[in-house]
């Protein structure tokens, strides 16, 4: 038994070489016939792929498609992928957007992808066929993407492309669903002109917001606009592209500018609205909530505001040249010229109405027109001492400029004008520094090449009002450098002296002088005894006719020409031609002088009542001149005398009256006479009539006395007979003579005998 054992010990030992020897050779057979094993896969990796694609579609369409050419299957289920494409569809399945990357980590239970590295995103490519124009394109770094929704963000540095410009920012997101992307921080965009030569907009923002299907660019935070030498700076606003092409602009808090030489603008508004052309030139700008333009020509600054400003831009040159501007609401525009160093600097002008028009020349540099349609104010603003500040108000204006913006006329319709005393004036202290005042159904002004008033026409219903002195007339013209004022057609001036009227007057407006003509008639009021004369009542006023009457010295020199008369109630004095000199009391009359004063009338002492004077008693002397000064009371009549007083009439060549004073109690104007060469004296009753002739005669009216002497003196009475000496003296109120007679020349006396 035991060596059995032995014996299955030995057998088994036996088996269990040959099953070794089996093994190892085949083995050897084995190792030498297999393929060699894949290396290890690094730790964290679960595997590897080739030309990896993934995708997800949606009612039968593709949504989104991923590949790469390598990926790797990491353990914490990313993907990372080499040379990425990304396709994001259109629900209509013709168009994608595209992701391109070197490098990007995909979580497929995300479906999300996010690329470190610089990625670019292109929008809106056909899926077959070439696209009709230039796509956008934008890349960034550091960009996540949403497989599930399309959106790609990324905070990192943007730079992107799209037809019609480019730009950069910090930080972006892109939606596809929506088209629309949204740039973060630091934006800034170049749009270009559809002509490869036109200027293009450089746009930048805090943040920045575009939608492709609304073409619609918002701008958050602040912005800019920079086009050329134009500038826009406003806060949050809203570009809107048409085509691809800038279209509009809107922009609260709008702050603009244009430098150009020449044409520099500058503007301001609450809201700033801007419209552009196709080829990107400014079309039309509305400013509203307080806008403000400023227009820096040739020869002025010009201020335009408004509640709104609509500014028009002629783009035919291919530049954007101001053509016309609107203002709505308490509008106004002020040009205000340059400073002259030598001190003659312009007036600054002022003016506004609810609406204003305004027109530029061509180049949109200068002024050309402004036009109201609503009631409006333009002001003159002196910038001189010696200037006066005037202010026109009118239902309407229409104003034209010169070569450098200065106003060169304007039509006015239902105006109103003030003239305001000048600070020289004022300084001077003068005398009647009262605002001059006009008003007309119509007025046209013209200024010279120094934007100076010239002269002033207005038509209709004119009315003129400075202090006490006034005027009206139908027609009015001012001639600014002569500072009169033509009255034409029912023209009347007065001031609280008197009045004048005529079918025509001429006014100094300074000194309040005048030269009216046709039809002419005066009015004076009483004067003060320093400035009267004695041969008029100073109480009563004075009445005047003429062709012609001028006045002259401050009206202190009065001349009344052709067919002219000067009367107070009954007592006048009518000539060709009738002079006053208030500062001498003088009045000359030429030509056919006749005067006439009224006796007063009489009253009896004993009785209460005053008693009928019957027909009123006049003195009247006619002859070619007449002369009186005031310092003698002395009337000189010359030329040929005729001399009338109550049924006493005096001829001679020449006579000298002396008036008696104004407060006298005397009947007559005319205390006694003086007449000489060839005198003839003619009195004549019911019953009796007496001749007196001589080369000289005195008569005296308040006893009757007449003194004949020169040239043999005699007196034939028809009852009396005729009488002759050396010196007559006879009364008219009774029959006394008085005869004296030369010492060898005896009195002659020729008695009439009475018929039986």
């Amino acid at each position: 038994m035991r060596s059995l054992r032995w014996l299955l010990l030995v057998a088994i030992l036996a088996l269990v070489g040959g099953v070794s020897g089996i093994y190892r050779t085949q083995r050897n057979l084995a190792r030498a016939s297999a393929r060699p094993l894949p290396a290890s896969i690094p730790i964290g990796m679960v595997g590897s792929a080739i030309d990896y694609e993934w995708g997800q579609s949606e009612n039968g369409k593709p949504a989104v498609h991923v590949s790469a050419k390598n990926s790797r299957l990491l353990d914490n289920g990313l993907t990372e992928l080499e040379g990425v494409e990304i396709r994001i569809y259109m629900k209509d399945g013709k168009h994608y957007d595209r992701i391109r990357s070197p490098q990007a980590q995909f979580a497929t239970s995300e479906a999300r992808l996010y690329a470190p590295g610089e990625a670019e995103i292109t929008l809106n490519i056909p899926v077959e066929g070439e696209p009709l124009g230039a796509l956008t394109s934008i890349k960034a770094a550091g960009i996540n993407f949403d497989s599930r929704s399309g959106k790609a963000v990324t905070d990192k540095h943007v730079a992107f492309t799209f037809q019609g410009g480019d730009g950069v920012c910090d930080g972006g997101a892109y939606d596809p669903e929506t088209h629309e992307l949204q740039l973060l921080h630091n934006v800034m965009l170049n749009l270009h002109g559809k002509d490869p030569k036109s200027t293009p907009m450089k746009v930048e923002a805090g943040e920045l917001k575009y939608s492709e299907k609304y073409a619609v660019i918002n701008l958050g935070g602040w912005s800019r606009m920079t086009r050329g030498e134009t500038i826009i700076n406003a806060g949050p606003s809203i570009v809107k592209l048409k085509d691809k092409k800038l279209d509009t602009v809107d922009a609260p808090n709008a702050v603009g500018s244009d430098k150009r030489p020449g044409k520099e603008l500058d503007y301001t508004a609450g809201q700033l609205h801007v419209q552009y052309n196709e080829d990107g030139e400014m079309e039309k700008l509305n400013g509203s909530a307080g806008a403000k333009l400023i227009s820096h020509g040739n020869g002025s600054v010009t201020t335009m505001t408004g509640d709104t400003v609509d500014l028009l831009f002629n783009t035919e040159t291919g530049e954007s040249e101001l053509a016309s501007a609107i203002a709505k609401g308490n509008s106004a525009i002020e040009s205000k010229p340059p400073p002259d160093p030598k001190g003659a600097t312009g007036d600054t002008k002022l003016l506004k109405s609810d609406v204003l028009n305004l027109f530029m020349k061509p180049g949109g540099r200068d002024l050309d027109r402004v036009v109201t349609h609503t009631p409006g104010t333009l002001e003159f603003v002196p910038n001189q001492v010696a200037r006066h500040r005037r202010i026109l108000k009118s239902s309407e204006m229409d104003i034209r400029y010169g070569q450098k913006s200065e106003i060169q006329s304007f039509h006015a319709v239902a105006a109103n004008t003030e003239t305001h005393p000048s600070e020289e004036d004022r300084k001077k202290k003068k005398p009647n520094l009262a605002i001059a005042y006009t008003s007309s159904k119509v007025l046209d002004a013209v200024f010279d090449e120094s934007a100076q008033l010239k002269s002033m026409k207005q038509t209709g219903d004119f009315k003129y009002v400075e202090g006490p002195r006034k005027a009206q007339s139908e027609v009015a013209t001012l001639e600014q450098d002569r500072n009169v004022m033509n009255l034409e057609n029912h023209a009347r001036v007065s001031d609280d002296a008197g009045s004048t009227a005529g079918d025509q007057i001429e006014l100094q407006q300074t000194t309040g002088d005048f030269d009216a003509k046709g039809h002419v008639s005066t009015t004076r009021l009483p004067d003060d005894k320093k400035t009267s004369s004695d041969m008029l009542d100073t109480e009563e006023p004075t009445q005047g006719m003429a062709d012609r009457v001028t006045s002259a010295s401050r009206n202190h020199l009065i001349h009344y020409i052709g067919n002219a008369v000067v009367w107070q109630s009954s007592n006048r004095i009518q000539a060709d031609r009738i002079d006053i000199d208030r500062d001498t009391k003088s009045l000359i009359a030429d030509g056919q002088v006749i005067s006439q004063f009224q006796d007063k009338k009489k009253e009896d002492p004993a009785a209460k009542k005053k008693t009928d004077p019957g027909s009123p008693v006049f003195t009247i002397v006619k002859s070619q001149h007449m002369t009186y000064t005031d310092a003698d009371r002395q009337a000189v009549y010359t030329g040929g005398t005729n001399f009338w007083r109550a049924g006493l009439t005096v001829k001679s060549t020449t006579l000298k009256s002396f008036l008696n004073d104004n407060k006298s109690d005397a009947d007559s104007r005319i205390h006694h006479a003086i007449a000489d060469g060839v005198v003839e004296i003619v009195q004549a009753a019911r019953d009796r009539q007496r001749i007196g002739n001589s080369d000289h005669a005195e008569y005296y009216t308040d006893v009757g006395k007449i003194i004949l002497t020169g040239g043999e003196p005699q007196l034939k009475d028809s009852l009396k007979g005729n009488t002759k000496g050396d010196k007559l003296t006879y009364f008219t109120e009774d029959d006394k003579l008085i005869v004296d007679g030369a010492s060898q020349k005896p009195v002659q006396t020729e008695l009439h005998k009475k018929k039986r």
